[in-house]
């Protein structure tokens, strides 16, 4: 049932009465831009619906220890002059800037919350709901001028919102400027449409934080910190296969958007290499969904050139290799300054943040994050591709790839270095693949099978960094020049002979989607 009960309609609700939704948004950030831009075009697109304007505080309530946080719940009060409305927002995810979760609203008399007063079955089996409710307090504000314009649309309409003020925290401020389209019984491609106008015309950006999550950020109750590891897609077998290619490409999505929104709050070369890897899952999932005729070609070749832009993270990796503390070669380069230190500033230097910044606020970028979300939510998917079971056509797909990378790496003979360099892009993608659909299979099984593809992986990598040890030692004007590249060649001869090592273990494991 959608909401009645809004701070501007509170007079219309009794006091013990609780309202629930499904809240369906798109978020918008509009930062930087002024307050006549953005209510210009949101006149535009409103045409005659008319404008509403409100004055709205709000308080945000945890315990101490952040338990409802620890729920992903959120708890709120807002004030719009002596009347309030109580609300909890309960887990939901954030897709392509679409930001779907259940939300409880009720009024209330109390400045104080009151979880007692929302229905008994909303809550999780083990919530402490008593202890929790003893133990709230605000923990920060947000006070914000709301424009509002409601928008026909399919059998109800999108509310359009404008919000703009500051999240307070003490003495500490944060500013306060998003777009929200609310889809009220509504469609929901209407809402897309709208938010590229709002992409291109005033260059704003998908929000993946709620209003929460930044207050929080602000009272240093939670730190925003990158994903560096994929997991395995939680996947049903009983699923057909574009059930589950969709799953994946929402938590691929989903991955990169994190990572992307942590370049925003806290720019760092690990926010970067994870968005890298969202967009290289993402890819690989597209790539399986062009196999079965859906037409995306365009958003592939989006994402190849974003890697294009990504590309001096590998040579910033290879450098790492060489200057970490706990790494191989740490120790033995300390007793060349010169050159260490040589290498520590080709470090420094191959870090292009600003670059990765610049291209995450352009159009093609957010649009592309928001195109992906709106794939996700269509699911568009050829007829055959309905009857398809899921974890037979990952059986197929899996032993189609893998078979590529077996003959590529079936070699009787040993690989040389620029051979190893040049088929990682092909394992890196099948490895990829096993994230989306792997987790149909039998754990243990998956797990000693990939195990050895993996130290490969790692040992390709170790052969970027002493190529660029090599160049280094060329270039560095040490005394010892000789022995530095015989040390060199001596240990580029080492890792080869670990990587054909495990080369032929890899070649030697039984297929996990045959059990």
């Amino acid at each position: 049932m959608q909401a009645a009960s809004t701070v501007d309609n509170l007079d219309e609700s009794k006091y013990v009465r609780v309202f629930v939704s499904q809240e369906i948004e798109i978020k918008l950030l509009v930062e930087g831009v002024s307050r006549e831009q953005v209510l210009a075009l949101c006149q535009s697109l409103a045409k005659d619906a008319e404008m509403t304007e409100l004055q709205l505080s709000n308080g945000y309530f945890d315990t101490e220890d952040l338990r409802l946080r620890q729920h992903d719940m959120g708890l709120r009060i807002r004030q719009r002059g002596d009347q309030r409305e109580q609300t909890i927002k309960l887990a939901g995810e954030v897709l392509g800037g679409v930001h779907s979760r259940p939300e409880y609203n009720t009024a209330i008399t109390s400045e104080q919350p009151d979880l007692t007063l929302f229905e008994e079955d909303i809550w999780p089996d083990d919530f402490p709901l008593f202890d929790i409710n003893r133990d709230l307090h605000e923990i920060f504000r947000t006070d914000f001028t709301r424009y509002r314009w409601h928008l026909p649309s399919g059998d109800g309409h999108i509310e359009l919102v404008y919000d703009e003020g500051l999240i307070k925290v003490g003495e500490q401020e944060r500013p306060l400027a998003e777009i929200e389209l609310e889809v009220q019984q509504g469609d929901i491609t209407d809402a897309y449409r709208l938010a590229r106008r709002f992409i291109t015309r005033l260059n704003a950006r998908l929000g993946n934080l709620s209003k929460a999550a930044r207050g929080y950020m602000l009272a240093g109750k939670t730190v925003l910190e990158p994903f560096t590891h994929a997991h395995f897609v939680p996947q049903q077998p009983n699923d057909d296969v574009g059930t589950g290619l969709y799953r994946a490409l929402t938590y691929a999505l989903q991955y990169w958007q994190h990572n992307d929104a942590c370049l925003t709050e806290v720019p760092s070369v690990r926010a970067v290499a994870g968005i890298t890897d969202g967009i290289r899952l993402s890819k690989v999932v597209l790539q399986q969904l062009a196999t079965l005729e859906t037409d995306v070609g365009d958003h592939i070749l989006r994402l190849e050139q974003m890697l294009g832009h990504l590309g001096w993270l590998s040579r910033y990796d290879g450098l790492t290799e060489l200057t970490a503390e706990d790494g191989a070669y740490h120790r033995a380069l300390e007793q060349y300054p010169k050159l260490y230190d040589a290498i520590r500033e080709q470090q420094q230097h191959a870090v292009q943040l600003e670059l990765v910044q610049s291209l995450s606020v352009r159009d093609d970028y957010q649009l592309t994050l928001l195109e992906l979300g709106a794939l996700c939510h269509e699911q568009p998917r050829h007829e055959q591709v309905a009857q398809l079971p899921l974890r037979q056509w990952a059986s197929q797909r899996l032993r189609e790839d893998w078979q590529n990378v077996i003959d590529a790496f079936a070699k009787e003979r040993d690989l040389k270095p620029e051979y190893y360099l040049k088929q990682l892009p092909l394992l890196q993608s099948s490895l990829q693949l096993g994230y989306c659909v792997g987790y149909l299979f039998d754990e243990e099984d998956r797990e000693q099978f990939r195990a050895p593809w993996q130290d490969m992986v790692r040992g390709i990598r170790e052969i970027m960094a002493l190529k660029l040890l090599r160049d280094a030692i060329k270039d560095n004007d040490d005394n010892q020049p000789d022995r530095l590249l015989n040390w060199q060649t001596v240990q580029l001869e080492s890792l080869l002979y670990a990587l054909e090592h495990s080369r032929k273990a890899a070649l030697k494991q039984e297929p996990y989607w045959l059990g």
